[in-house]
């Protein structure tokens, strides 16, 4: 079975031609002579890179696509973990407009700008890192995918005023959840519920439409 000195170099060349396929990866400039597997988070697109790295590797790689466990396909959080808690939007007095027409890739991520907009008559302040978070669901509202890797854990406060808008990045995700969908969130017309957190309480967008691409 191959070891670390072969994995290092597979994962110099993955880094190099296929960009973006590595989410989380030991460090291949590290001398890691001690240890006996090693932890990798791929993109969910990466299934066949993933395959490969297991038939080569087996049991001294632990892998992760995406969202679930390769090749067992078990999601990493639990159910409760990827349900989006909060009240509506617009009985928080906001509302959330997509300003182009919603796109991402099956298992890629984007940033994406949205326009949010304060129907109350008092200030609001929405509570976000870069990003709102947000997932994909199905028709009957059903989570189906998110984005599955590391995040901004800084916080900042964006202030709105009444009847006032400003844009906000929203990172979608395409990590799938399902396991009959695959790794990734198949392409498709879907829905887009996005998170928003303000000084007093989590709030929840309407569905905003968003088209899966291949």
């Amino acid at each position: 079975m191959a070891g670390w000195e072969s994995l290092r170099g597979d994962l110099l060349r993955l880094g190099e031609e296929s960009p973006g396929a590595l989410v989380v990866w030991p460090n291949p400039h590290t001398e890691r002579r001690s240890e006996r597997r090693f932890r990798i988070v791929l993109a969910a697109w990466a299934t066949e890179i993933a395959g490969t790295l297991k038939a080569k590797y087996g049991d001294v790689v632990d892998l992760q696509v995406g969202a679930m466990t390769f090749p067992g396909g078990e999601l990493v959080a639990s159910k409760s973990a990827l349900q989006l808690p909060g009240v509506p939007a617009d009985a928080a007095g906001l509302d959330v407009e997509a300003v182009r027409p919603l796109s991402v890739r099956s298992g890629r991520y984007a940033h994406e700008e949205l326009k949010v907009t304060n129907r109350a008559d008092h200030t609001q302040m929405l509570m976000t890192s870069r990003d709102l978070l947000s997932t994909v669901t199905d028709r009957a509202g059903n989570v189906v995918g998110r984005y599955a890797g590391p995040r901004n854990a800084g916080r900042r406060g964006l202030p709105i005023e009444p009847q006032q808008s400003r844009p906000v990045s929203v990172l979608i995700g395409t990590a799938s959840v399902v396991l009959e969908l695959g790794y990734a969130v198949p392409p498709g017309e879907w829905k887009l519920v996005v998170l928003l957190q303000t000084e007093e309480r989590f709030v929840l967008s309407g569905p905003l439409e968003i088209t899966v691409t291949p």
